[in-house]
């Protein structure tokens, strides 16, 4: 009794030593003149040019995200308009950290979750275990203590470290070098689970040369910065693991006992849960609503007349979530005032947020920053670049301005920019949901069905707004449809894409709940129109439309015909008209190139197999390439001359000659590149299209007027040689062509094409068609 007395004492005695070494809080700033004490998840302390945090034990081994984001860029004279990021209202991150106590220090680690242990049992699991899940960033020293937290001083690595700066980006960005002494910070604010740290940071450039680029001034500029450090969530949200290839995912390995580590992806997905009381009733099939919905918040720097339609493109998500069972799961609305709301702040990773940016970028972007344990997507900032409504114009020019004469306007009705922000908006958002890219989704419909009206009102153009599929180009000019049947939505897929994802399925653990999301999924699996590809299918193009590529495309083209070829759709009145016009020519071109490339793509290619077949790919047969030789007799070997026509291009201040040889310059090596894929699958099964058939469709496309003894036209000519040279170089060293069987042929087809060639020369009479025969026949 008395010994355990004794030893009571003793540790006692020795606690209190040990807690003697540091003095409390209180104590330690007792002495300084003036402290301010900003209470919050870590309460911060500002005294005398320092910065502490005084660091609770109960967030000891608890895991922090930290986010950046730009609210004011310095005016850059190398600033690159072609650059995505160094905006304001851009996020950088998310970069984690946690606190470890270690004697009279805190550790600031890194925490790793790439491996997961399931069962630490076993040689493998051991062996990964030994590795740790950490890695060391910073050691602070204790400053002082109370008896449940911890002061350290935080301000040297607020300023300096990479986490908190814009350092980790500085290469991407090209801003230079970090001005360490000017760094400020201007204000700290604090939470329940996050800190704001507003800070300014200064940024040297060095004047680099650029290749292709004059060399740019170096300068000197502020960056204004907001960051927020969060507290994640102590339970991590329940991975859904990726047996479809919709969501963006991070992968994992984990590790069972004596088995080699097992690679495993977890979809990016936001955390939607219900209230205990809505569980029987979602279970049932009852819509219910999140506890946190997803709310995006609409830059005041937006241009008002889009605020509306930005809403619609976010609230276009709703009924997607209503089939995951979510109601009013997510919405947008304008970021509060100060007077609405003081503690909103757009660098408040609690806020996603939508940013308009001023800039010549014709582009937006909608990211998933997620954290490392599950996948949860925890913070957003979508960006949408002004100069996104020209490359839209331009689209919807090209695409639609057959059927829609509101296209031909300088400047489009705002009831066709409100679309085309919508649809920008919409498939953004869908990336910031963790779905990617489905480029299957605009090849399910066929044409009659793209342009019915009904159809369209029901399923859109397309089964996915997450395709690159942009308006509907197949139809005519005599079509009648509403105007929201010209863009692509959000589709079947895409619900389908919702609720896969997102829907809490029953079980009593995760394995249980994933065995059942994959048996529902199964029975929808039947339904074609649900189906992924990323591209090597060759139904899964970007820009493309329709189930068959030769038929839609040629209407495309028919389209392209039209527009060229009425004076009122290429009205210039001024230079803006000019430029704009330019542009919208450019466009037609551009989109014939395109064409064209989607219905060559069949030649040599090959689809994925529907999930009864035993192969994985059937290559296209011979069948349908004949109907691709054909399109490339018609749209190809015969010059589109009124696409040139000087009538057209003299208003518009181009040279028509420059840019046909650009444009067949394109389209020759694309056939070129097409004839060696034929070479290449041509034995790969039976009935495919042989390099003989190829060439010899081309042949006959392409010198038909030797046969009928008539004059060969500029543009024809222009064709014809151009073909003849890039066959000929096949036969070089200069181009890698490692079958001898396609050799041969070229060969073959190119004696042919000189005997006929002077056939041809001494029947014409005409002395330039002779000449033109001759120089032909010579450059073989």
């Amino acid at each position: 009794m008395l010994k355990g007395i004794i030893g009571a004492i003793f540790l006692a005695v020795v606690c209190t030593c040990l807690y003697g070494q540091q003095p409390d809080i209180a104590a330690f700033f007792k002495e300084e003149a003036s402290v301010e004490v900003i209470p919050g998840m870590f309460t911060t302390y500002r005294s005398n040019g320092r910065i502490y945090w005084e660091v609770p034990d109960s967030l000891i081994g608890r895991e922090f995200v930290v986010t950046t984001t730009i609210l004011a860029a310095p005016a850059r004279p190398d600033r690159d308009m072609e650059k995505k990021f160094g905006y304001s209202g851009d996020m950088i991150g998310p970069v984690f950290f946690s606190f470890r106590k270690h004697g009279n220090e805190l550790w600031m680690l890194d925490p790793q979750h790439e491996r997961v242990i399931e069962d630490p049992e076993g040689v493998y699991a051991k062996i990964a275990a030994r590795r740790g899940n950490e890695r060391l960033y910073k050691i602070l020293p204790v400053k002082a203590k109370n008896p449940e937290s911890n002061l350290v001083e935080i301000g040297e690595v607020l300023k300096d470290f990479p986490l908190f700066t814009l350092d980790i980006v500085s290469f991407d960005l090209l801003i230079g070098t970090r001005l360490r002494e000017k760094d400020c910070i201007k204000e700290i604010k604090g939470f329940d689970n996050r800190l704001l740290i507003h800070a300014t940071r200064t940024y040297q450039s060095s004047s680099m040369g650029m290749r292709g680029k004059p060399v740019a001034p170096p300068y000197i500029g502020d960056w204004d910065t907001g960051i927020c450090i969060k507290l994640l969530s102590k339970e991590p949200l329940d991975p859904v693991f990726a047996n479809t290839e919709a969501y963006f995912v991070i992968d994992k390995n984990y590790f069972q006992g004596d088995q080699p580590a097992d690679r495993k992806a977890v979809i990016k997905r936001w955390r939607l849960e219900i209230r205990p009381e809505d569980e029987e009733k979602y279970m049932k099939g009852e819509l219910v609503e999140p506890i946190q919905p997803i709310i995006f918040y609409i830059d005041r720097n937006t241009p008002e007349k889009y605020i509306g339609c930005i809403i619609e493109a976010v609230r276009d998500w709703r009924p997607a979530f209503e089939k995951a069972g979510f109601k009013n799961a997510i919405d947008a609305r304008l970021v509060p005032t100060v007077e609405e709301d003081s503690d909103f702040s757009i660098y408040d990773s609690s806020y996603p947020f939508i940013s308009w940016k001023i800039s010549g970028q014709n582009n937006a972007y909608g990211p998933t920053p997620c954290e490392p344990r599950s996948g949860e997507i925890i913070a957003c900032h979508i960006g949408i670049f002004s100069s996104v409504l020209n490359l839209e114009q331009k689209w919807y020019f090209a695409q639609c301005g057959a059927n829609d004469p509101q296209a031909w306007n300088i400047e489009l009705p705002d009831s066709l920019q409100y679309e085309q922000i919508k649809k920008v908006l919409t498939h953004e958002v869908g990336h910031t949901l963790g779905l990617k890219h489905n480029f299957l989704g605009s090849s399910h419909y066929s044409i009659d069905q793209l342009r019915d009206n009904d159809f369209l009102s029901r399923y859109s153009i397309g089964s996915s707004i997450m395709d690159y599929v942009r308006c509907n180009y197949a139809l005519r000019p005599q079509d009648k449809v509403d105007l929201t049947n010209r863009w692509v939505r959000v589709g079947e897929y895409d619900k389908w894409a919702i609720e896969w994802g997102y829907r809490i399925f029953p079980g009593k653990n995760v394995a249980e709940r994933e065995k059942n999301r994959d048996l529902w999924n199964q029975e929808k699996q039947k339904d074609s129109s649900l189906h992924f590809s990323g591209g090597v299918d060759v139904r899964a193009q970007a820009e493309d439309l329709g189930n068959d590529h030769v038929v839609v495309n040629a209407q495309g083209i028919e389209n392209l015909k039209y527009l060229c070829e009425h004076p009122d759709a290429w009205k210039v009145t001024d230079k803006t008209s000019l430029r704009v016009l330019q542009g919208r020519y450019e466009a037609v071109l551009n989109h014939y190139k395109q064409w064209v490339r989607h219905v060559l793509s069949h030649l040599g290619g090959k689809r994925l197999a529907e999930t009864e077949d035993e192969n994985i790919y059937i290559p296209e047969k011979a069948a349908y390439n004949q109907k691709v030789m054909n399109f490339i007799q018609t749209y190809v070997l015969q010059p589109p001359v009124w696409m040139f026509d000087k009538t057209l291009t003299t208003n518009l201040e181009i040279d028509g000659s420059r840019e046909f040889d650009r444009f067949y310059e394109e389209l020759m090596s694309e056939i070129i590149r097409s004839l060696q894929k034929v070479g290449e699958t041509e034995n790969a099964c039976e009935d495919m299209l042989s390099v003989d058939d190829f060439l010899e469709s081309i042949h006959n496309g392409l010198f038909t007027e030797w046969d009928d003894n008539v004059f060969v036209s500029d543009a024809r000519y222009k064709v014809q040689l151009l073909y003849v040279n890039k066959l000929s170089k096949l036969l070089d060293r200069s181009e890698k062509v490692t079958s001898s069987r396609l050799l041969v042929s070229i060969m073959q087809t190119l004696n042919r094409m000189k005997e006929e060639g002077l056939d041809y020369s001494h029947r014409i009479t005409d002395p330039v068609a002779k000449k033109r025969a001759m120089f032909l026949v010579d450059s073989i």
